[in-house]
């Protein structure tokens, strides 16, 4: 089970790290064209728009599977150990059930419903943008599962990551 968690959390972290170098080159294009050459590049706003979409969604999903999103830690930290326990299975299940309902049930709505519409500048379909919503959604229904069957395995709340950088 480590080695899925793992091995997803490198490839979304390979996505969202080419991504943002790739925004970061397309930025740099969209300022040379529009500075240098006086004659604005059409794509690169929309691209840099529909990217940081789809890498705020990664982002989000790699900070919740790696527990680096915001928790309220001290609630629980003056729950016994056994009430800990409930509450953080209780917290995963909400999660969860979000996950579910709105990301990849109302996304994978959204997607079909806008997969007849094309971006302006780009071309591509609409529907891939909003993918992000499902893909995101599917991730964290994915790390919500891994940390409930850890907290049932190890009867450990852990809520939130111990690492510091």
């Amino acid at each position: 089970m480590q080695t899925v968690r793992k091995w997803v959390d490198q490839t979304i972290a390979f996505l969202t790290c080419t991504l943002m170098g790739v925004m970061v080159l397309i930025a740099i294009w969209q300022v040379f064209t529009r500075y240098v050459l006086n004659a604005p590049s059409t794509f690169s706003e929309e691209f840099l728009r529909y990217s940081l979409i789809w890498v705020s969604m990664l982002g989000g999903a790699y900070a919740f599977g790696k527990k680096k999103h915001l928790a309220i830690e001290f609630i629980i930290e003056k729950l016994s150990e056994k009430k800990a326990l409930v509450v953080n299975v209780l917290i995963e299940i909400i999660i969860l059930s979000f996950a579910i309902i709105v990301m990849v049930i109302g996304g994978s709505k959204t997607v079909m419903l806008t997969m007849g519409q094309s971006s302006a500048a780009l071309g591509i379909p609409m529907g891939y943008i909003y993918l992000s919503l499902p893909v995101s959604g599917i991730l964290i229904v994915g790390y919500s599962l891994l940390s409930i069957i850890e907290v049932k395995n190890k009867r450990k709340v852990d809520l939130y990551s111990d690492e510091t950088y």
